[in-house]
């Protein structure tokens, strides 16, 4: 058991015998929107591409017949919820930047942050310069819901605020609330043994079987690709311009693997529709839901998409229904005119 994401990550950090974690722990550092990754070019100093492919060593090569260890460093992602964050918040990601990673900073195609070549010595000092402008990593990588993602901006128009808004408070709602997280990389004293008993109220002691995407679209615009997600909401405008509730899709994903026929890409299918006041509710069971059918035996085939595939829509659907407790309505008419970005 992973003690709910704490591993032997503490001890680790602890040890600077090695600049890696142990490969237990790098399973669960992904929980924390940490990947451990190796640089395998000499890339000092900085060289062109073509240079690159031409000249530079191989460090990985170089180091084994030196019999030193791989140059071991991270990435680490920071979840931004529906894609927007503050311009203090922004220059606290460049500072970063250039303290502790390798001065550069990656915007992703789902909203969010990336550092890449932060050392282990730094990665709590990191941690906790993003989380002193109220951002975090938490459930930005692993088996969890990652980033909410929306239309990014929120001031198109009061709809848009709204949804931005939504995709915040579901994206906190659905973030796990273990405290090794705290405790691990924003606390000066450790805690010794099980003196903190947590609990995971959606996602029990196992998490999810596989990642699982979120997003939100307001129509005419799809330009976050909403089929194309575990789970996505469609927003759903009355004549007067007030969002009325959400279309919920699930079981979209594009990811495959080559040569295995026994994956493939698949569009969401739509569920239903639910009130505003019932959108944060619909998405923990259709959530909890994967997390109890979804598939532990084969990675693979573990995602949402493959849940529906082989069960089908209307089973999925009593599921949800039976933990909300009502029906969900039927979807309420929409159009998509274009997938273009913003």
């Amino acid at each position: 058991m992973s003690q709910f994401l704490r591993g032997t990550i503490a001890q680790g950090l602890l040890d600077e015998s090695t600049g890696a974690l142990a490969e237990d722990d790098t399973v669960l550092t992904k929980f924390h929107g940490i990947y451990q990754q190796d640089d395998r070019y000499d890339l000092s100093p900085p060289l062109s591409l073509i240079l690159i492919v031409w000249c530079c060593s191989d460090l990985r090569e170089e180091r084994r017949k030196l019999k030193q260890e791989k140059a071991f460093s991270f990435m680490v992602r920071v979840r931004v919820p529906g894609g927007v964050c503050t311009s203090a918040q922004w220059i606290q990601m460049d500072d970063i930047a250039d303290k502790h990673a390798n001065g550069t900073i990656r915007l992703t195609t789902r909203q969010a942050f990336q550092f890449h070549g932060i050392i282990k010595k730094q990665l709590r000092l990191s941690i906790r310069a993003i989380n002193q402008v109220l951002m975090d990593t938490l459930a930005a990588c692993g088996d969890v819901n990652r980033n909410v993602m929306c239309t990014p901006n929120p001031y198109a128009s009061q709809v848009h605020y709204e949804v931005w808004d939504f995709a915040r408070k579901l994206s906190e709602h659905l973030s796990p609330r273990t405290s090794a997280y705290h405790e691990i990389w924003l606390s000066d004293t450790q805690v010794a043994g099980n003196a903190v008993q947590d609990v995971e109220p959606i996602y029990g002691p196992l998490y999810l079987p596989r990642k699982f995407k979120t997003a939100i679209a307001i129509p005419p615009s799809n330009d976050v690709d909403v089929l194309a997600h575990d789970l996505g909401y469609i927003a759903v405008i009355d004549a007067d311009g007030t969002l009325a509730g959400f279309n919920v899709t699930i079981g979209g994903g594009m990811g495959m693997t080559h040569n295995n026929n026994k994956t493939y890409p698949r569009l969401g299918d739509m569920l239903g529709f639910c009130t505003t006041d019932q959108a944060i509710d619909v998405g923990e069971k259709v959530l909890t839901v994967q997390r109890d059918f979804g598939d532990r035996t084969n990675r693979k085939h573990a995602r949402l998409k493959y849940t529906v595939e082989d069960n089908g829509i209307d089973w999925y659907r009593s599921q949800v229904e039976e933990r909300l407790g009502y029906k969900l309505q039927p979807a309420r008419p929409f159009q998509f005119s274009d997938n273009a970005d913003r």
